[in-house]
């Protein structure tokens, strides 16, 4: 009997994947582990791998089409096994949009349309009554619920396969002269909440944040609103940081590696975090939970988002493994190419914009994690040391913390810490 392949959560705030590519194709025999098909979420392109042996009989989403968690994406089943009639393409069951599938001559003559599990606009009846009489892919349903359209329109005419009916089919046709299904949309766009703004002028275009833009967006929003911040600052004497690393990649000119500024401020916090146990901690529901180890994500701009990568136990690892593995995960994060396990479990993180010329500037927690380190340029000023004037490279720093997870003392003691290793770098290689 044929097993339906379900959208799989690929990560912890994932609401919706799409099927960037499908690895295997119709017909392919697969043993359970394979890699059938690579997912984009809201953080990075992840791999599907089959859970059954067998052959993929049916493919339900196609490629550049999204789908919510647990619907069916695909089946697979015995060679030659017939698949069943209910099984078309993106007409298999949702979790995503139940009523959708439901006629509307199964509700009583007065009884009004169930409100929506989460917060999307109410489903006019009509639009509700079509979709799922015609092949479309989940979201086109919704867009075309949203504005109105009657999706029998389109019937047999989508860009998808054997005709189906995907988003930009949707798009195209509401784009159309004459806006077909305005008039029967306006009661839906009218409760939906007030827009923050203006409509754009002729000189603005709106266009749809990325999952991983509102990924960011919603845990950014998330953190100020729940997680109370403070704020410390400190100024640290890179001079003899900066000879150490040059000494480092010239010693190692021969080979691939190569020691950033990063690298050293990395090691420099996680052997922090291992000094300072108070600090090393998360909050979790009114409980403590203790990190043993340093897990140290860096944050990583990629196109029209952020993502951040984690190195695992990094007081274990020296600067030159550092080197290595950060830039091997920087690389695959900007190429979407990152597992879920290298994106979750970091105890602290470093964003450094120092690259960029920024001379300092404040981070916001990612939770559940106490705290984050800001770090700017290494500006060359002028200092006193003693009774002299000098021209040292100084790099500003500042570190947010989770009031919830530690205190003020904790966190200066935090900073404290990786500015002496920072200052007599020698102890990072210790």
């Amino acid at each position: 009997m044929a097993v339906e392949v379900p959208m799989p959560r690929l990560s912890d705030t994932m609401e919706q994947g799409t099927v960037a590519r499908w690895v295997k194709q119709e017909g392919d025999q697969v043993v359970a582990g394979d890699v059938i098909a690579e997912i984009d979420t809201d953080k990075a392109t992840m791999d599907l791998t089959a859970y059954e042996d067998g052959v993929l009989l049916k493919i339900l989403v196609g490629e550049g089409e999204s789908a919510e968690l647990g619907t069916p994406i695909a089946l697979i089943g015995a060679e030659g096994e017939e698949v069943p009639e209910t099984a078309a393409r993106g007409n298999g069951p949702s979790q995503a949009a139940p009523r959708e599938a439901e006629a509307p001559e199964e509700r009583g003559p007065e009884e009004s349309p169930p409100e929506p599990a989460r917060s999307e606009p109410p489903i006019p009846q009509g639009a509700a009554a079509t979709a799922g009489e015609v092949k479309a892919s989940p979201i086109a349903r919704r867009i075309a619920a949203d504005a109105g359209l009657d999706l029998r329109e389109l019937a047999g005419k989508g860009s998808g396969p054997d005709g189906r009916i995907v988003k930009v089919d949707v798009e195209r046709a509401l784009g159309k002269e004459g806006e077909p299904g305005r008039a029967a949309a306006e009661p839906a766009i009218a409760e939906r909440a007030a827009s923050p703004g203006p409509p754009p002028s002729g000189d603005e275009e709106v266009v749809d944040a990325t999952p991983m833009l509102r990924a960011v967006a919603r845990r950014m929003s998330e953190s100020k609103a729940t997680v109370p911040h403070f704020y410390l600052d400190a100024e640290i004497d890179m001079g003899r940081a900066l000879e150490l690393r040059e000494e480092l990649n010239q010693a190692l000119a021969d080979g691939d590696d190569k020691i950033s500024v990063n690298d050293l401020v990395v090691r420099a916090a996680a052997l922090a975090l291992i000094e300072n146990p108070k600090f090393h901690r998360s909050w979790h529901d009114g409980k403590l939970v203790l990190h043993k180890s340093a897990h140290i994500g860096i944050a990583v701009a990629v196109d029209d988002g952020l993502i951040v990568p984690v190195l695992r136990s990094v007081e274990q690892k020296s600067v030159r493994e550092l080197a290595r593995e950060s830039s091997d995960l920087v690389e695959r994060a900007r190429a979407g190419k990152l597992k879920q396990p290298e994106i979750e479990g970091g105890t602290f993180s470093v964003s450094n914009l120092g690259m960029f010329g920024i001379p300092s500037f404040s981070a916001v927690v990612n939770p559940p994690e106490p705290g984050i380190l800001a770090v700017g340029a290494a500006v060359r000023r002028a200092v006193v040391i003693g009774d002299a004037v000098q021209i040292r490279p100084i790099m500003a720093v500042t570190l947010s913390v989770d009031h919830r997870a530690t205190s003020g003392a904790e966190g200066a003691r935090l900073l404290a810490s990786i500015k002496r290793l920072l200052e007599q770098p020698v102890l990072l290689l210790a």
